[in-house]
């Protein structure tokens, strides 16, 4: 038998770029291996570790392949008997290896479990006898030679340590020193090396616990016992100076305390664990800190019959610490959303079925009717990955799942701690679980009986990954999951990415619409008023008056509500009435009226900070990033300026530094701007600023959407995280700052983006049962996306939209590859992306692609990032595939990264 391993060159990475490598399959593995499994093997003269990534059983070789196969060398051993990589998953990584250019090795790292590779861990052990791998005579001449120093120290190492790893020696010697000694001593048969995995990598953390189980009698038999004996001692000291040494008598009255106080507090329940429980279950190390406990003291009352010391497995749990989540029950549906349902459980009986877009109005019940049909799946035994683009939005992603499968949903995404994810990864691997919620990297969760994968907002540009290869698309990507799974594929959103939308009108994708918002079931789903704390006053003298929120028994069915009125401002006619405020007079007063009527208000604004330029009004001098072509960002809190790209801070100038004038401006606005500016005109609001800045991690993303949704502010100031599919029933109001901020970007995209952001925006007002309004202050009043979006209109965005993609033969017409080479010198990077711009044009008439071109080269938008210089090209075609064929990222120097079907052209 033998196996195609995929080989893993290194702790961090795969990193070969073929990576496939055939072994013998030895008599004793044969039983035992499996496709997916991890397991160590020779390479050149160490053992690295490798994924089996096929096996041929088949015995009809002639005698010349027969003769190849003897030579072959042995897998050296399992490391983890169960499957890494699902069979689906090894199909999807191949397809992702050849769609996006990249090398097999690096797609299947995005199947592997969160920092497993890192974990991996060569070890060294004294051998008895020489290595296989030589001749006897060699290896008895090498065993008598003497041995150089440092191959005297590493033998003298492995032979006093149980354990030596070879990072130890290569930070006792050096990395040459290190490498040249062992290898030597590997020669001569005198240590062997071998890659393990650590327990805490091999299987579920463990944890020790400690419980009280002593009777009531015993315990207070032993207590009196204990007192009394310490009633013979001299007093102990709990604190004394560091350089003080406690006398025998001292330390055993010390020991008794600090029993005693272990024992009083096993009789209550640790913090956190709610109290009740017969058997109270302090961990180890929890109760020692508490207590100051020693082990060798516990083991005593262990001794004794008073305590007992468990093992036990432990999962980091990412909801730990968070509210308890309501159960829901199922609302009734719409025929929409009925007939939207059966279409989604019809493609997931149908192995062959195309992927679903199901296009729906905000607030039209989409995350409804994905739950409905994951109900039926699960209940047919399969299970369900839901994907949400922002952790931002997964909170409120995990609340619903959770409350309609209580215990059966995991959570993925790149805010939790690799412990979390992790055990997140084991729960999914043993089917503890039914459905996976997360960001794009969950679409790689070890899921097998695949029944249903739902994209949420599928037209996000969060789902591309753009930093490494493959560079892949997890909308893309998970049409090609399903279809190797064979699972059904349902991509949600109201304002679907042409793309899409296209491969739907023209049969590609099976296009479900949803053109009316759900009932107003949200009423009864509007948090109560929350009593007062210390941080949030009490809004509950703001209920929503009666006379806005119509009656509703449970008998009556609500009336679906309508999409929010738009209204478009034009700034150009505020200036000329003299309002040079941030905040138009029609926006001011609507804000007024919301906060009178106890309802809340959304402020959306593109950008973050307090102005985005400084600017010398003597001498025109902007100040910019020294490593980045970008304006640095005023942030008035902290009185710095800040570049957005690669975080440098500088403070803020007093004066110019080039005419030392004390005319420095500060032009444009960001949420801080805004947000101050809203405090200033209305003092009685409280206002909640959410971007960047403010949220940082997952859990203030968390506390922030909790509190607005609790309603312990009035007022959300935010940048795009809070346009992207948050359910808040309470806001009736939405204001738009500036819509102009991306509108006019060098991009084929910008118009498509700002379209979906004002109507994504627009879509978080009126979602309860009040009637909601949104304001859009711009401009450019006339712009076509501008007008579609103030209209609700998609189609007729998208008609204007696809015509002009059409004409210049920009996706979904002709496919993009970006070319990007970087360099801390800017003609260095000029002249490699010249040389690679005629390259392509050679390969374009060496396979004879009328219809493939280039643009380029030229330098970036931002032609320097973070201090290197960037130069681009970009290859269009209808199909890359021969050229990307040819030209490998194997292929290009060192500098180069290539972005398939990027999804910026900046």
């Amino acid at each position: 038998m033998r196996a195609d391993v995929l080989v893993t060159r290194g702790r961090q990475e795969l990193a070969s770029p073929s990576a496939l490598y055939t072994y013998a399959v030895p008599d004793a593995l044969a039983g035992a291996i499996a496709a997916g499994q991890l397991v160590a093997v020779p390479f050149g003269d160490r053992t690295v570790p490798g994924i089996v990534w096929a096996l041929d059983a088949s015995d009809d070789l002639g005698d010349a392949a027969a003769s190849s196969v003897a030579a072959i060398r042995p897998i050296g051993r399992i490391l983890l008997a169960e499957p890494l990589i699902l069979s689906h998953h090894r199909a999807l990584a191949e397809w992702l290896a050849d769609h996006y250019a990249a090398p097999l090795a690096t797609a299947a790292r995005l199947m592997l479990p969160p920092g497993l590779l890192a974990g991996l861990r060569t070890v060294v052990r004294p051998a008895g006898g020489p290595s296989p791998d030589n001749a006897a005579g060699d290896a008895r001449e090498m065993e008598s030679a003497p041995l150089p120093g440092d191959g005297e120290i590493v033998l003298a190492m492995a032979r006093e340590r149980s354990t030596l790893t070879l990072n130890e020696i290569e930070r006792t010697l050096g990395t040459t020193r290190a490498r040249t000694a062992t290898r030597d001593l590997i020669a001569r048969g005198q240590i062997v090396t071998a890659v393990e995995l650590p327990p805490s990598q091999a299987g579920a953390r463990r944890d020790r616990i400690v419980r009280l189980i002593a009777v009531p009698d015993a315990l207070d038999a032993w207590r009196t016992a204990t007192r009394a004996r310490l009633d013979t001692l001299p007093p102990a000291r709990l604190k004394r100076p560091s350089w003080q040494r406690a006398g025998k008598d001292e330390r055993q009255a010390e020991r008794l305390l600090r029993q005693l106080a272990a024992l009083d507090a096993l009789a209550q329940p640790p913090r956190g664990q709610p109290g009740g429980a017969d058997l109270p279950a302090w961990r180890f190390e929890e109760l020692g800190r508490l207590t100051r406990v020693t082990p060798a003291a516990l083991d005593e009352l262990a001794a004794a019959g008073l305590i007992v010391i468990e093992e036990v497995k432990v999962r980091r749990d990412p909801l730990a610490g968070q509210p308890a989540i309501a159960r829901s029950e199922p609302l009734p549906l719409t025929p929409a959303q009925a007939a939207a349902r059966d279409a989604i459980l019809d493609a997931a009986d149908t192995p062959s079925a195309r992927p679903l877009l199901l296009h729906g109005i905000t607030g039209s019940g989409k995350t409804e009717v994905y739950l409905q049909a994951l109900a039926a799946i699960i209940a047919c035994g399969r299970r369900g990955l839901v994907l949400v683009p922002e952790i931002a939005l997964t909170p409120q992603a995990v609340a619903r799942f959770a409350g309609r499968f209580p215990g059966r949903v995991a959570l993925l995404h790149s805010g939790l701690t690799p412990a979390e994810r992790l055990d997140e990864w084991r729960r999914i691997r043993a089917g503890a679980v039914d459905v996976v919620v997360g960001s794009r990297s969950a679409l790689f969760a070890p899921l097998d009986r695949l029944g249903l994968i739902v994209v949420d907002e599928e037209h996000e540009t969060a789902y591309k990954e753009e930093q490494r290869a493959p560079t892949y698309h997890a909308r893309d990507t998970a049409v090609a999951l399903g279809r190797l799974a064979g699972a059904a594929v349902v991509l949600g959103s109201a304002t679907p990415s042409v793309e899409s939308y296209h491969y739907a009108t023209h049969g590609a994708y099976t296009l479900i619409e949803l053109s009316e918002r759900a009932p107003a079931h949200a009423l009864a789903a509007v948090p109560a008023a929350v009593p007062a704390t210390d941080h949030a006053p009490d809004v509950s003298a703001r209920a929503v008056p009666t006379d806005h929120t119509p009656g509703l028994t449970g008998s009556e069915s609500p009336m679906p509500p309508a999409l929010p009125a738009v209204t478009l401002i034009d700034l150009r006619a505020e200036l000329r009435a003299g309002n040079t405020s941030i905040l138009s007079e029609p926006l001011r007063i609507a804000l007024q009226q919301t906060l009178d009527r106890g309802e809340q208000a959304i402020l959306f604004l593109n950008r973050r900070g307090t102005a985005s330029c400084v600017v010398c009004r003597e001498c025109g001098y902007v100040a910019r990033c020294r490593r980045c072509d970008v304006s640095m960002t005023f942030h008035a809190p902290e009185r710095a300026l800040l570049c957005h790209y690669c975080g440098k801070r500088e403070p803020a100038p007093a004066t110019c530094p080039v005419c030392r004038s004390a005319s420095i401006r500060y032009f444009g606005i960001g949420t801080e701007r805004v947000e101050a500016a809203v405090k200033r005109q209305f003092p009685q609001a409280r206002v909640l600023r959410w971007d960047r800045d403010t949220a940082r991690t997952r859990h203030v993303h968390e506390q922030l959407l909790r509190a607005f949704s609790e309603r312990r502010a009035d007022i959300l100031v935010g940048t795009q995280i809070i346009a992207k599919g948050l359910d808040l029933p309470a806001v009736t109001l939405v204001g738009v700052v500036s819509a102009d901020v991306a509108l006019f970007l060098p991009d084929f995209r910008a118009s498509e983006r700002a379209f979906q952001l004002l109507t994504q925006v627009a879509g978080r007002a009126g979602r309860g049962a009040l009637a909601g309004r949104v304001l859009v202050q711009t401009f450019n009043p006339e712009h076509f996306c501008v007008q579609a979006a103030a209209a609700h209109d998609y189609h007729t965005f998208y008609e204007a939209e696809a015509s002009a993609r059409g004409r210049f033969g920009y996706p979904p017409f002709r496919r993009f590859v970006k070319y990007t080479f970087a360099h801390a010198d800017r003609y260095t990077a000029q002249i490699e992306a010249t040389v690679l711009a005629e390259r392509l044009e050679r390969l374009i008439r060496v396979h004879d692609l009328p219809e493939t071109d280039l643009v380029g080269p030229a330098p970036a938008f931002m032609e320097r990032l973070r201090g290197v210089y960037r130069w681009q090209l970009i290859l269009r075609s209808p199909d890359p595939r021969p050229i990307l064929g040819t030209l490998a990222s194997a292929d290009l120097s060192r500098g180069w990264s290539v972005d398939v079907d990027p999804a910026s052209t900046l």
